[in-house]
């Protein structure tokens, strides 16, 4: 029967109403490869690939469904289904015979005998002639032109109404798969998004203009700074001693890679240890009175030096010297009297000055359970902010990341929406050196969540404040990040 207020996905003998709730326990159990699940394209027995018939919910391929005929004496779909939403449909019966014909045209290879498992037949009887919807539609009986007369015959029979012969479409090609089971849903590829445009937005391509500017550059006002610079950049050997985070946050602060670079400073320490830790064993040897400085004696500290930096830089590029990866992708970890220098490297930050600005993230995040977990860098994505601004000589380069994933949520669960965060809308714009960055969550469905759901606002506003004037912007949007390049105005 149909169900009051139900909407019908699909005109077939079964369908899946509405009140989907996308669980998919009905999709393994198709024997046929009928149901599929929203917004997944479904494919033909020719293996031609066709539209979704429905985007939001499960639904079943009409060409494809046999009501389980000749595998089962009753409807998976059905029988799985905790909210009863695979019901027959009373407009469009379909026999039995038409049902078996369609089972074996899609098992070429199977012999699907006329006794198989029917849900027709079930209990042993007689295959009706319409699917068990006759007495909702039922079909017309052809009418009788003559009666015979009473005393001709003992109580004739009735006469029987000739059966309508079934059509059968020439049978196609054999289904990708195999029987008793079905192609998992899978997301369908991703459309690239148009590329929207801003006003003030800069008549250049991205990548063209991040090429015109080039690796970053630091000017000084003043020749007592550039010699403070060349001083910084000979002595890189020294700070290379530092640990990782200490030399990046100096990268930072100094922005510019001819005067300080991690991974150059590092490569320098190492070299530089293989003179000072060879002086520092022999100077311990002589201090003390175990050897004179001017003796072979000495050579066996000398070369516990050599060998004590040796295992230290071995250690720091385990990753380069063991398995071959760049310089450039190894953690450039500190020397053994790295932490010495801590006020040293605080200083040449200090001396370097802010550049440009970064969002902190205080702890890890939220955990309901094992299964439950919010980290809180992906709930500050959901506010905006979560960004790295790059104050250039000659432009700022703004990063933005976005959310990538749904925050844990039982309502997303009855929605059926997948763990990934689909794309954001957002608008752009630069008002009395700030920029303005807003977002706000486009897919129908996830707004839903929004409503519900804690720490996710369906928009956020991001405003970034610019020290110096811009002449315009430029942007781009790939993985979930937004990055902005802002050349700064002339003087």
């Amino acid at each position: 029967m149909r169900r009051s207020g139900a909407v019908f996905v699909g005109r077939m003998a079964t369908v899946i109403t509405s009140e989907c709730i996308n669980c998919g326990a009905c999709e393994p159990e198709c024997p046929n490869t009928a149901i599929y699940q929203g917004g997944v394209e479904w494919q033909a027995p020719d293996g031609a690939m066709h539209a979704a018939i429905s985007n939001d919910i499960f639904y079943i391929v009409p060409e494809k469904c046999t009501e389980c005929v000749g595998f089962h004496d009753h409807e998976a779909c059905a029988a799985v289904c905790p909210v009863d939403c695979c019901v027959p449909d009373p407009n469009i019966p379909e026999t039995h015979d038409v049902l078996l014909a369609r089972a074996r045209a899609l098992h070429p290879t199977d012999a699907i005998p006329d006794d198989a498992p029917s849900r027709f037949k079930k209990g042993g009887a007689e295959a009706p002639k319409a699917n068990g919807h006759d007495a909702v539609a039922p079909v017309a009986a052809p009418a009788v032109t003559a009666a015979k007369p009473a005393a001709a015959a003992p109580a004739a029979k009735p006469a029987a109404a000739p059966a309508a012969k079934p059509v059968v479409a020439a049978p196609p090609q054999r289904v990708v798969g195999t029987r008793g089971r079905v192609e998992k849903a899978v997301p369908r590829p991703a459309t690239p998004r148009p590329v929207p445009s801003f006003a003030g937005e800069l008549p250049i391509d991205f990548e063209k203009l991040l090429a015109e500017l080039g690796p970053s550059r630091r000017r000084s006002s003043s020749r007592l700074g550039s010699l403070g610079f060349a001083l910084l950049a000979v002595g890189q050997g020294i700070l290379g001693a530092l640990p990782a985070g200490s030399k990046q946050r100096i990268a930072a602060a100094v922005n510019d890679r001819r005067f300080f670079d991690p991974a150059m400073a590092t490569a320098g320490n190492v070299f530089l240890n293989l003179v000072l830790y060879p002086i520092v064993c022999a100077g311990f040897a002589v201090a003390s009175g175990h050897v004179g400085l001017f003796t072979l004696n000495v050579h066996p500290w000398i070369f516990l030096g050599l060998a004590l930096a040796g295992v230290e830089a071995g250690f720091r590029l385990r990753e380069s010297f063991l398995h071959g990866a760049p310089l450039a992708e190894t953690p450039l970890r500190g020397a053994i009297y790295g932490p010495l220098l801590l006020p040293l490297g605080g200083f040449v930050r200090w001396l370097a000055g802010p550049r440009g600005a970064t969002s902190t993230v205080g702890f890890d995040g939220f955990s309901g359970g094992r299964e439950v977990f919010d980290e809180k860098l992906e709930r500050e994505r959901r506010y905006g902010s979560v960004y790295r601004l790059e104050d250039r000589h000659d432009a700022y380069i703004l990063r933005v990341e976005f959310p990538r994933v749904l925050p844990p949520s039982t309502v997303a669960d009855e929605l059926g929406l997948a763990r990934d965060m689909p794309d954001y809308d957002y608008e752009l714009s630069l008002r009395d050196r700030t920029f303005v960055v807003h977002g706000r969550v486009a897919d129908a469905q996830v707004r839903k969540l929004t409503a519900v759901a804690p720490a996710f606002p369906s928009e956020f506003t991001t405003r970034v404040p610019l020290r110096d004037p811009v002449s315009g912007f430029r942007h781009r949007y790939q993985d979930k990040t937004l990055e902005v390049i802002l050349p700064k105005a002339a003087d």
